[in-house]
């Protein structure tokens, strides 16, 4: 048990039977912070409205918890607003489903987009056509697997209400899995969670809270770094020097399990993410140059060295998050060390699959003399 104390109640962290779940109890004889706010919360003197975007992608087994969770709000709904984007994989199942057809009826806005949300990379078009349809002074950006407190949206404007002079702000988030794998992915976010707590930081899932202004003029979410454009706004704050608030609280449940496959595929997304991020070419990039992790990628960075290491790293991240899965029922330790060896992997495929195609390397025979890295 982990008792937790915010500035308006005691809250209680109480750990499931499940695998890493977790669940917000308030103890009797409290009332909720959705019921001891101020309605009239102010950002700059003036009434504040809540802009909350969800993009219906990558639902896991979370079902439509995200968009019940996001319309039941403690804060009455002429204080927040619920933007919902949809793709093209999602029309044949929300017009079979009468229970999802009722609850799309509630949102403030629903939006179609023409990319396949079946593709990680499509992830940010997504969040931003979410973004310019909305009209809050603060937006708050969901995922289609990320439920939300019941108090989400009060506590973000009892934030702003006592921090009048915030702009962005942070909160943890409570893990939620059934599988030995939804377990490790949980340990690996709670180990950054702790680490943004530390430094602050901005994500996209359901965690960070931002003006409107503020968000607009860091220059928004730039889709050309994919859901590297996280990293990239999180620098220019850095950059100008601004204070990331913190909320004591968690905002959302992030549900983590997902099917092995599918994490591969999301780590080699992040990892040409990552390609694109390190060899920017995007106007207004972040906080200055870019600082290399792990020497790997300098050589990936390299054509040769992208063609050699690809096959390598395709073999060993099935390898180690296999075995990581395995480990959990020996040893949590050893097995996440699998894991994140198994993750590095991953993420290094996609990274060597995106220098290759940039190099526009199909055999061995085409490949021509690599350019200076820029990294």
């Amino acid at each position: 048990m982990l008792f937790l104390l915010g500035k308006k109640a005691l809250y209680l962290t109480e750990v499931g039977p499940l695998y890493g779940e977790g669940k917000v109890v308030r103890p009797s004889g409290l009332h909720p912070i959705g019921a001891m706010m101020i309605r009239n919360a102010t950002l700059a003197g003036g009434p504040m409205k809540i802009s909350l975007i969800l993009p219906l992608y990558d639902r896991r087994n979370a079902g439509w918890s995200p968009l019940e969770s996001a319309l039941n709000q403690t804060m009455t709904r002429g204080e927040y607003e619920l933007i919902v984007v949809v793709g093209r994989a999602f029309g044949n199942e929300a017009t079979t489903d009468a229970h999802a057809d009722e609850l799309l009826r509630q949102c403030d806005a629903v939006v179609n987009v023409d990319v396949d949300t079946n593709s990680p990379e499509q992830e940010v078009p997504l969040l931003l056509a979410g973004y310019e349809r909305s009209a809050g002074d603060v937006l708050f950006f969901m995922e289609g697997h990320t439920e939300l407190d019941p108090d989400c949206c009060a506590m973000i404007a009892a934030h702003f209400r006592d921090n009048p002079r915030s702009r962005i702000a942070w909160a943890p988030r409570i893990h939620r899995s059934t599988t030995s794998l939804g377990l490790l992915i949980g340990m690996h976010s709670k180990r950054h969670e702790r680490r943004v707590w530390q430094q602050g930081g901005f994500w996209l899932g359901a965690n960070s809270v931002i003006t409107r202004e503020y968000f607009e003029h860091l220059g928004r979410l730039e889709a050309g770094y994919m859901r590297f454009c996280e990293r990239v706004l999180c620098e220019r704050v850095w950059r100008e020097n601004v204070a990331i608030g913190r909320l004591p609280l968690p905002l959302s449940i992030h549900y983590d399990d997902m099917p092995l496959s599918q994490l591969i595929d999301v780590a080699a997304t992040a990892g040409e993410a990552k390609f694109r991020y390190y060899n920017s070419a995007i106007s207004g990039a972040g906080a200055g140059p870019v600082q290399v992790r792990h020497g790997i990628y300098l050589i990936a960075n390299r054509a040769v060295g992208a063609l050699i290491l690809f096959p390598v790293a395709c073999l060993l991240r099935g390898l180690f998050l296999r075995v990581a899965v395995a480990a959990n029922r020996i040893s949590r330790n050893w097995a996440y060390r699998f894991y994140v060896a198994g993750l590095g992997f991953a993420d290094l495929s996609g990274f060597c699959r995106a220098r290759i195609r940039a190099a526009g390397v199909r055999r061995p025979h085409a490949l021509t003399a690599p350019s200076k890295s820029p990294l």
